[in-house]
């Protein structure tokens, strides 16, 4: 596991580290840069920059403590023979004493800092003269927009060729929300310090980021758990989560979980739910849809029990089974917005079993508020129901206006957690938050080529199938979330960003349990 901080959370454990504990800015500076230089190094290794002329690199700066990272970054890259050029420009007059001492040291090696928005500085920029560009302009901290003469260096720099390089993160993106405050840098990597930001995750600042590195520079446990952020994600070791298989167990053993999907003409929903369920190390899976999918289903999931109605009354008599049998209900996928649908829902908010309400599920209760009550008779606190909408579902059912939605995706999913709800706010970086908890996790596994059809279906049959073996409810969430967008790397490289489709995500799937 490990946190993701907004601005305020990060700026408290950088405060604390040097004030409480007594770690020296100076020092976390120093090895910010050691880290920064480290990555540079290796890239341009990786791509020989260094072939047939010494590396020429240029940092940019201003008088803060990012510009001083930028100033130890630039003594250490000359001590390793490569041509540097530092420039201040000089928009902002006031010097940090942590800067001041760094630009010092640097003058005493003989290094000069270029100072002010010079035409001769605009002019190198516009040759094709850097191997490599450090941005150390602003860092976490900013929260205003970015104004000239600012504003056009960095548009100067973005360009530029050179490989670009961004300390802590991108000038001009917001360290909470993402947001460019005006314009920023476009970085090919950012290599940032302590943890994740917010900002290097949604919005705009995901795209200005490019790869994103976390470098420890020494901010203690102790800092941390003092300042708890209230974000965190998950890493490969968090696969120990999985739910344990016992050797001498049976299909009655790993769960049952019952999916009302399909409609009269749509049927691969209901396939690539119920087959993700199964996939995920469900012992049992019955699918109760229309009729028409009945040799559909049965030619690609013959392993699924099928329950296939007709009409209204059939279809409510079979959820009702469902509840006493299954461990975990799934209603959502491909269902439609008929009478049908309603009575379904209906019946299945009515009684305790942990539900999963998905796709049409939650339009359909966005519509019909009053059908949660009869769930809410059950429960005093949270009811055991995981919603998953996409951002237009999260607008219909929250009734927040999308830009809120975009801009602040963390509060949103814990608006819907506070009614009771483990929300999975489904989205590029999709978040769960749960009820009675304000810590939120925030998914990083996964890639543009999941944005397909179908890709939804699949990770609601692995919420259920991981929470029929056996995990709490919310633990299933998240962790499915992160196992869906892991499956769906491996497909992305099997298949590249542009062909991928659902079904790729559940070969994906498959590859991923069978390495863990």
């Amino acid at each position: 596991m490990q946190y993701i901080t907004d601005r305020e959370e990060i700026q408290a454990i950088d405060r604390y580290t040097i004030e409480v504990i007594g770690i020296p800015s100076m020092v976390l500076m120093e090895r910010a840069a050691m880290a920064v230089v480290q990555v540079l190094t290796d890239y341009a290794e990786e791509l020989d920059l260094a072939a047939s002329h010494p590396v020429q690199a240029l940092i940019v700066t201003e008088g803060g403590n990012n510009g001083g990272d930028g100033l130890a970054i630039a003594r250490m890259l000359s001590e390793l023979h490569y041509e540097v050029t530092v420039w201040q420009i000089g928009g902002v007059k006031h010097e940090t004493e942590q800067y001041a001492t760094q630009k010092h040291i640097l003058q005493q090696m003989g290094i000069p800092v270029v100072y002010g928005h010079s035409e001769e500085m605009v002019n190198a920029l516009r040759q094709p003269r850097y191997d490599m560009i450090i941005d150390a302009i602003f860092g976490v901290g900013l929260q205003r927009e970015i104004v000239s003469p600012q504003k056009d260096v960095i548009e100067l720099l973005n360009q530029a060729g050179g490989l670009k390089c961004a300390v802590d993160i991108a000038s001009g993106v917001d360290g909470t929300t993402g947001e460019v405050l005006g314009t920023a840098f476009r970085a090919d990597v950012t290599v940032t310090f302590g943890a994740m930001k917010l900002g290097h995750i949604f919005g705009e600042g995901a795209d200005y980021s490019g790869d994103v590195l976390v470098a420890d520079i020494g901010f203690p446990v102790q800092a941390f758990r003092k300042n708890p952020p209230c974000c965190y994600t998950y890493d490969r070791e968090d696969l120990t989560r999985l739910p344990v298989r016992k050797k001498n167990g049976n299909k009655g053993t790993f769960g049952k979980v019952a999916v009302i999907a399909g409609s009269r003409d749509i049927c691969g929903a209901a396939v690539l739910a119920a087959t993700s369920a199964y996939r995920t190390g469900c012992g049992l899976v019955e699918v109760i849809t229309h009729v028409n999918n009945r040799e559909a289903i049965q030619k690609k999931l013959p392993e699924a029990l099928l329950q296939v109605y007709e009409s209204e009354e059939q279809a409510a008599a079979y959820v009702r089974k469902a509840k006493e049998w299954a461990d975990i209900l799934v209603i959502g996928p491909g269902i439609g917005l008929t009478e049908t649908a309603v009575c379904m829902l209906k019946e299945v908010l009515r009684g305790k079993k942990p539900l999963i309400l998905d796709a049409d599920a939650i339009t359909i209760l966005s519509e019909h508020p009053e059908l949660i009550q009869s769930r809410t008779d059950h429960f005093e606190g949270p009811f055991d129901i995981v919603i998953t909408p996409h951002m237009k579902e999260m607008e219909r059912i929250s009734r927040l206006p999308m830009e809120q939605l975009k801009k602040e995706p963390v509060q949103s999913a814990g608006i819907m957690a506070k009614q009771g709800y483990v929300c999975v706010l489904k989205d590029a970086r999709t978040v769960v938050a749960e009820p009675d908890s304000k810590d939120c996790y925030i998914n990083l596994s996964g890639n543009d080529g999941m944005a397909a059809g179908g890709s939804g279906d699949i990770l609601t049959g692995v919420i259920a199938g991981l929470y029929a073996q056996g995990l709490p409810l919310n633990e299933a969430a998240r962790l499915g979330v992160y196992l869906h967008g892991l499956a769906g790397d491996i497909a992305e490289e099997q298949c590249g960003h542009y062909s991928m489709i659902a079904g790729d995500i559940l070969d994906g799937l498959v590859e991923v349990l069978r390495e863990y």
